[in-house]
C-alpha cells in the first residue's frame, strides 16, 4: 500500500504542474508600446530617472515597429538622446516575458557587450528593482549555467554578443537579431579564409533562418557616408519613414529639418545668439519655437510617414495608406530620429554646438563639426575625399558618335552588369598603351531568371561596330559578366554561350585590397534545370577597388594618349554621374587607417562596367601588348585607306594582311570559315 504525499510533496507538485501549463498560456497580443506602459520599468543604475515608463509619442511608433511581425527589417538611424537603448530594452524585455521568444544581440566589440549588460541588462534582472513580468520567466535551474553573454529564460533565451569575430555568428538559432550601435562594426566579419564571413548585418539574419516571424533590428548613429552600415540599410529599406508634426499656423505637416542657408525653412536664428532659434514651415514660412513644440512640457503628437509610398502611422497606431485606408506596412523599414525631437535637448544647445562646429572647420579641424552631423543630426558625414568631377569630365567630351568605332580603337570588350531587373552594358574600344573610347551604352530591361529575357544582351553582344574611318567592322573580343547579384543567372548564361560569344567571363568584384584587377579564378557548381553540374564553369575574381584607383589616376591625364579615356558628347549626364559615384576616402577599417572607395551616390552601374571591360582587356593581355605587337593589330583593323598601294613584303603578295577579315585580332590566327562565325566570334574585319 502506498504511503500518503505529504502536503510539502502536494504543493511541490501543484508548483510544478502550474509552472509548467504556465508555458502554455497565451497572454493577450499587445504591442511594444502598450506592453512596455503597463510592464516596463527604467532603473536608476541607466537613466535620469526611476520607474515606470512613459514613452515619448515620436517613441511609440519605433517601438510597434519592433514589435510588428511585418515588418521583418527594421534599421534606425538616429542621433543621441533620442531613448533608442531604452528602446532596445524594452523589445528585449518584451521578447522575454510577451513573445517568449529566443533573441540575440550583437555589440561592435566584447567590452562594449560587457558595458551593456551591466548598465542595461543586469539592472532589469535585480531582484528588488528589476521588471516584475522578466524576473517571473527567469529560469532557475542548476543545470543551466547563466553567463555574462547567455542568459536562459522560460521559454526563451538571450544571447549578448560582440561583433567582432564571425564565430560570434555561428552555432545559434534565433527568432529575433538585433545590433546595437551598428556603425561601429567593421564593414566585413571574418578573414578571407573563413567560410561565414561577410558584413555584420547579413551574418546576424543567418541566424534567423527558419524562424515562424524573423526579426532584425540595426539601429545606430550614422558614421561615414558610403562606410555607415545604418544609413545604407536605410537607402536599401522598402521605405524610410520621418516623423511629421502640425503647423499651428497652416495646419500642413513637416518634419523639424536642420535646414540651411540656401533654404528659407528648417532652423534659424542670429548668428551667435542661439537663444533666438526657431524652425520655420517649409510651406507657410511661419516659425515655432521649442515651447511651442513642447506645449506643457510635452512634444506634439505627429504620425511616422514614408517618404515614397505616403504610408503614415498615427496616433491611432494603425497603418494606413495614402487614402486613409489601413494597409500593410513596408516588409523593410527605415526610421530617421534627431535631437531636435527630444525633449532632453534644447534647441539652443543643438545651434550653440553647430556654430562652436562651424568654427572649428572654418580652421581646418573637422572632428567637432562630423560629431554634430553624426550624433546630433542623426545623419552619415561625408568625407571630402579623391574624386574626378562628373561636371569636368563631361565638358571634356568629344564630338564622335556612339556605336561607331574612331579611329584609333583597335580591340573591343564589354562589362555587364546584372540588376534584379535589367542589365547594363558598357562597350569599351582599346588602342596602345590602354587609351579607351567608350563606343556604346546599353540597358535592358528584363528577369534574368528568365532564360528567355538574355537573348537581346546575346544579341547586343555579338553585335559588330562600324569603324569610323574606313567602314570596316569590328566585334566584340572579351566580355567580363558581373555574377554577384544574379549568380545561378550568370553561371548558367556563361556556361550555355561560351561557345557563341568570345572570351565570355563569368565575374565577382574583390574589394580586398591586395587583389590585382585581374585576380585568380576557381571552378564553380552550376545549377542548371535542377541538376548540379561540378565545375561547371570557370569564376573570375576582380580586384575593383585597384581598378578604381587605376581609374582615377587615368582620369587626371591631361590630354590624349596611353591610359586616357575619351567620352561621346552624345553620352547622357546620368552616366558621368555613374561613372563619378564613388570617391576614395582615408578611413578607420578595423582600427587601421586606410583608404576605401565609397559613394556618393546610388547609382554606379556604369562604374562598374567600366572596371569589368578593364578587365576583359586585361584578361586579353592588351595592357602587355608592345608597340610592335599594337603595330600588328592596327595592321589587321585599321590598315591605310588605300588599300592596293601597300607595297608588298618578300614572300607575300600585296595588302593580304590588310585584306584578311577572319583573323582574330587578339591571337592573329585565322578563323575558321563557317557560315554565321564571324558575327558570333566578334573579330576581325567585314566590309
Amino acid at each position: 500500500m502506498n504511503a500518503p504525499l505529504s502536503k510539502e510533496t502536494i504543493k511541490a507538485i501543484k508548483e510544478a504542474v502550474a509552472l509548467g501549463l504556465e508555458s502554455l498560456r497565451a497572454d493577450e497580443p499587445q504591442s511594444l508600446s502598450q506592453w512596455a506602459a503597463e510592464h516596463f520599468k527604467l532603473a536608476g543604475e541607466s537613466s535620469h530617472q526611476k520607474g515606470g515608463w512613459v514613452a515619448w509619442p515620436f517613441q511609440i511608433g519605433v517601438l510597434d515597429f519592433m514589435s510588428d511581425d511585418r515588418i521583418k527589417d527594421l534599421a534606425v538611424k538616429k542621433s543621441k538622446r533620442v531613448g533608442y537603448s531604452k528602446m532596445i530594452t524594452a523589445f528585449i524585455c518584451y521578447n522575454i516575458a510577451h513573445r517568449r521568444r529566443k533573441q540575440a544581440l550583437w555589440q561592435p566589440t566584447d567590452d562594449d557587450r560587457d558595458s551593456f549588460v551591466k548598465s542595461e541588462i543586469e539592472p532589469l534582472l535585480d531582484p528588488v528593482n528589476g521588471v516584475p513580468a522578466v524576473l517571473a520567466a527567469r529560469k532557475r535551474d542548476s543545470r543551466v549555467e547563466e553567463t555574462i553573454k547567455y542568459k536562459p529564460f522560460r521559454d526563451s533565451v538571450l544571447h549578448l554578443l560582440g561583433g567582432k569575430a564571425a564565430r560570434a555568428y555561428r552555432r545559434i538559432t534565433v527568432a529575433v537579431a538585433i545590433l546595437d550601435e551598428w556603425t561601429a562594426f567593421d564593414q566585413t566579419v571574418g578573414g578571407t579564409k573563413e567560410k561565414n564571413a561577410g558584413s555584420p548585418g547579413s551574418l546576424a539574419k543567418g541566424r534567423l533562418e527558419g524562424a515562424a516571424f524573423p526579426k532584425f533590428v540595426g539601429g545606430s548613429t550614422p558614421g561615414i557616408k558610403g562606410l555607415c552600415h545604418v544609413s545604407r540599410a536605410c537607402e536599401d529599406a522598402d521605405d524610410e519613414v520621418d516623423y511629421l508634426i502640425e503647423c499651428p499656423h497652416c495646419r500642413e505637416e513637416h518634419p523639424l529639418r536642420w535646414g540651411g542657408k540656401e533654404v528659407r525653412h528648417g532652423f534659424k536664428w542670429e548668428r551667435g545668439k542661439p537663444e533666438t532659434v526657431r524652425h520655420v514651415c517649409p510651406h507657410c514660412l511661419e516659425s515655432i519655437t521649442q515651447a511651442d513644440y513642447m506645449p506643457g512640457g510635452w512634444p506634439l503628437v505627429g504620425a511616422w510617414v514614408c517618404r515614397r509610398s505616403e504610408k503614415r502611422y498615427g496616433a491611432d497606431q494603425v497603418w494606413r495608406d495614402g487614402s486613409g485606408n489601413p494597409c500593410q506596412p513596408p516588409a523593410s523599414l527605415g526610421v530617421h530620429i534627431w535631437a531636435a525631437y527630444s525633449p532632453q535637448r534644447a534647441w539652443s544647445d543643438i545651434v550653440d554646438e553647430f556654430e562652436k562646429a562651424l568654427r572649428a572647420l572654418e580652421e581646418g579641424d573637422a572632428g567637432p563639426m562630423t560629431t554634430f552631423t553624426n550624433e546630433t543630426l542623426g545623419e552619415a558625414w561625408e568625407l571630402k575625399g579623391e574624386s574626378t568631377d562628373e561636371h569636368v569630365l563631361q565638358a571634356r567630351a568629344e564630338d564622335y558618335p556612339l556605336e561607331v568605332v574612331p579611329k584609333g580603337g583597335l580591340v573591343l570588350t564589354a562589362g555587364v552588369d546584372v540588376q534584379r531587373t535589367w542589365w547594363q552594358i558598357n562597350v569599351w574600344a582599346w588602342g596602345r598603351g590602354l587609351e579607351s573610347w567608350i563606343v556604346d551604352r546599353i540597358i535592358i530591361q528584363g528577369n534574368p531568371a528568365s532564360e528567355s529575357d538574355w537573348a537581346p544582351v546575346t544579341e547586343h553582344l555579338q553585335r559588330r561596330y562600324r569603324q569610323a574611318w574606313h567602314g570596316g567592322s569590328l566585334g566584340i573580343s572579351a566580355i567580363s559578366i558581373d555574377s554577384s547579384d544574379q549568380t545561378q543567372a550568370v553561371y548558367n548564361y556563361v556556361r550555355n554561350h561560351q561557345h557563341l560569344l568570345p572570351n565570355l567571363r563569368a565575374i565577382k568584384g574583390d574589394t580586398n585590397d591586395n587583389r590585382p584587377i585581374l585576380g585568380p579564378s576557381n571552378m564553380k557548381d552550376v545549377d542548371h534545370k535542377g541538376v548540379k553540374l561540378k565545375n561547371g564553369i570557370k569564376l573570375w575574381l576582380v580586384g575593383v577597388d585597384n581598378a578604381k584607383d587605376l581609374l582615377l589616376g587615368q582620369l587626371a591625364l591631361a590630354g590624349p594618349g596611353p591610359g586616357y579615356l575619351h567620352f561621346s558628347k552624345h553620352l547622357p549626364r546620368e552616366y558621368f554621374e555613374q561613372l563619378t559615384a564613388e570617391q576614395r576616402v582615408l578611413a578607420k577599417v578595423q582600427g587601421k587607417d586606410a583608404y576605401k572607395w565609397v559613394k556618393r551616390r546610388q547609382r554606379n552601374e556604369d562604374l562598374d562596367c567600366r572596371n569589368y571591360a578593364l578587365h576583359a582587356a586585361m584578361a586579353q593581355g592588351l595592357h602587355k601588348y608592345t608597340d610592335a605587337r599594337w603595330q600588328q593589330v592596327e595592321q589587321l583593323v585599321q590598315p591605310p585607306v588605300d588599300l592596293f598601294s601597300l607595297p608588298a613584303q618578300e614572300g607575300q603578295p600585296a595588302s593580304t594582311l590588310a585584306l584578311a577579315p577572319d583573323v582574330d585580332v587578339v591571337t592573329s590566327t585565322p578563323l575558321p570559315r563557317k557560315s554565321g562565325l564571324r558575327r558570333n566570334a566578334g573579330f576581325g574585319r567585314s566590309w
